[in-house]
């Protein structure tokens, strides 16, 4: 089994309510530092925006009919948020799986909806379905062997392969895009990647250092709000494409706390297809 612990085991760490850490990761906050019941308490609390920014983006996917890789997207999103919050709070290898495994099935649901374009043009019947089968049996593969073998490197890199990819290509769908507000859309989704990537390695790779300074910044946290920011945001501007190619006139607008949502006229005519 591969361990992968951020900092060396401190015997004098606080053991809380779920008893010491079997997690192959043990971040650089300290455990159980302003509660007995919760072992990592801004890394869980934190997760709160993908389940908020998730649950608002599943109503608004559902509101205005969109299509059902869309709604799955959001759902992605919540799962990961609460399974996030799972493992921080109890730092227990069988929560970790509640974190990790719905990073990739949702980062698989995230490649079909930036490909979409490349999966349409396959000239096979019904190759939609035979994708979708292909990605499915990858997340089957990867939960069954994650779950066995708890490998922690190979999943990060599994993650951030899928994730770049994605990213890459919708970075080749903003050139495509000329609204500003949409365009602004996808700024937001690749800059708080970025900023989030430089937390969560500050946090995974500098924890000495950071123990070092007055205030620890909670790197771990921010990753998480960053990237609750992104994973809402993404799926707007891949809405906002998606429509374009449907022909549908779509509009970026403001919703609630400063947040973009978007819109569609003529919604009542709109048809959802089957994914």
């Amino acid at each position: 089994m591969e361990r992968a612990s951020i900092r060396a085991v401190n015997t004098s760490t606080p053991i809380g309510y779920w008893g010491p850490p079997t997690s192959t990761i043990d971040w650089c906050e300290l455990n159980y530092e302003y509660s007995y019941y919760i072992a990592e308490f801004w890394n869980t609390i934190s997760n709160l925006l993908f389940v908020i920014l998730g649950f608002y983006g599943l109503y608004r996917s559902i509101k205005m009919g969109f299509e059902p890789r869309f709604h799955l997207q959001y759902i992605g999103v919540m799962v990961t948020g609460f399974g996030s919050a799972m493992f921080h709070g109890t730092l227990q290898h069988v929560y970790q799986q509640c974190d990790e495994t719905p990073m990739v099935w949702s980062v698989l649901a995230w490649i079909y909806i930036v490909y979409n374009n490349e999966i349409e043009q396959i000239p096979v019947k019904n190759a939609s379905n035979y994708v979708i089968a292909f990605l499915t049996t990858i997340g089957v593969i990867f939960t069954v062997m994650h779950a066995i073998y708890r490998f922690t490197t190979a999943f990060q890199l599994f993650f951030a392969v899928l994730a770049v990819l994605a990213c890459a290509r919708l970075c080749m769908h903003y050139t495509e895009v000329k609204d500003p507000r949409a365009r602004a859309v996808a700024r937001s989704y690749v800059i708080s990647c970025l900023f989030g990537l430089v937390f969560w390695v500050i946090d995974y790779h500098y924890c000495h250092t950071v123990r070092g300074l007055p205030i620890n910044p909670q790197g771990h946290a921010w990753w998480h709000i960053f990237m609750g920011v992104s994973s809402y945001y993404g799926p707007i501007f891949m809405l906002y494409v998606r429509l374009e190619q449907l022909q549908k006139k779509a509009r970026i607008c403001d919703a609630c706390f400063c947040i973009q949502t978007i819109t569609v006229e003529d919604n009542g005519a709109m048809k959802s297809k089957l994914l």
